[in-house]
């Protein structure tokens, strides 16, 4: 029987997409069936969207920002044309085209990591003041994510037929709850993306690197926030092991506990060698958020910076 996965784990991410995709079929057909929903009033409808819109949002945001990034780094089908199309019916559901986030996570943060070409984390103000994050929240998607999306189209640092041809297949796929009904567009699918983008994404990617310095090639700064609490790494592909990811961004998703207490192990042994670890970087394993940085980065960049697939 021929492969389909990549990995057995990630048929995890595979399910969680289904997830996602039924919560929002399920919000749609109560939205068309009133009859059975009672959503026959304004206030009810109301109810029903503020209800609904932070919740799908989290699950979205939660698809793109953890279950998609590992796709973005290690591809979860064993065929390419089935990632290619796999995307395109997976990132709409946080509007996004396929692979405009990947370029943004790929080619833009983990390549200037924090650093003054790094336009997807919070900016650094004139006075030297890293903007709010409720700044950030409000700013990053979709104006300032798309507008420098645009000119890394322009300028050819993003690929300008993939962007193109993506950009085409999303503007086929992402209107159609628009045609089916443009309130319940709105409503059951722009808000609760909004959320999404904004509350759960510009969130999370805030506080990932909050207090945080760039990664330098050579040096080892706290370039990220760990959050290592069992329950949260258990529902969420692992992605508290921040710093280790970022160090060594090949590593499978599911495999980071495991090659985090290995390194810890080798940092320990060397410390009881030398009296002292020789490894600065590094995740910590005792729950304290702070990450750290590694050392051992030019090697495990990811390949694909953007350019087709």
């Amino acid at each position: 029987m021929p492969r389909v996965l990549s990995r057995p784990e990630d048929a995890h991410c595979v399910v969680y997409h289904g997830f996602v995709v039924a919560a929002y079929v399920t919000a749609f057909w109560l939205w068309l069936h009133p009859e059975y929903s009672g959503l026959t009033g304004f206030w009810p409808c109301a109810a029903f969207v503020v209800a609904i819109s932070p919740m799908l949002g989290w699950i979205s945001g939660v698809n793109l920002g953890v279950n998609y990034h590992n796709h973005t780094h290690r591809p979860i089908f064993a065929h390419r044309w089935l990632n290619r199309w796999f995307e395109r019916i997976w990132t709409p559901f946080c509007a996004w085209p396929a692979k405009y986030w990947r370029h943004l996570h790929v080619a833009v943060h983990h390549k200037y990591l924090l650093g003054s070409k790094d336009w997807s984390t919070r900016r650094r103000r004139a006075s030297g003041a890293y903007e709010s994050c409720l700044s950030f929240q409000l700013c990053h998607w979709p104006w300032r994510h798309n507008w420098h999306i645009a000119k890394d189209i322009v300028a050819g640092r993003f690929h300008r037929r993939t962007a193109l041809t993506e950009l085409f297949w999303f503007a086929l796929l992402w209107p159609i709850p628009f045609w089916i009904d443009p309130l319940m567009g709105v409503c059951c699918w722009l808000v609760p993306q909004w959320c999404g983008n904004v509350i759960t994404m510009g969130r999370g990617m805030f506080v990932q690197h909050a207090g945080c310095e760039p990664w330098i090639e050579g040096e080892a700064p706290n370039h990220s926030n760990d959050f290592l609490l069992p329950f949260y790494n258990l529902t969420m592909f692992e992605i508290g092991y921040h710093a280790l990811h970022h160090d060594y961004p090949g590593v499978h998703w599911s495999d980071l506990p495991d090659f985090a207490e290995r390194r810890g192990m080798m940092a320990s042994s060397a410390e009881g060698q030398h009296g002292r670890t020789t490894d600065r970087g590094g995740v910590r394993l005792d729950g304290s958020a702070r990450g750290g940085g590694g050392r051992a980065r030019a090697g495990s960049r990811d390949r694909d910076l953007g350019r087709p697939a």
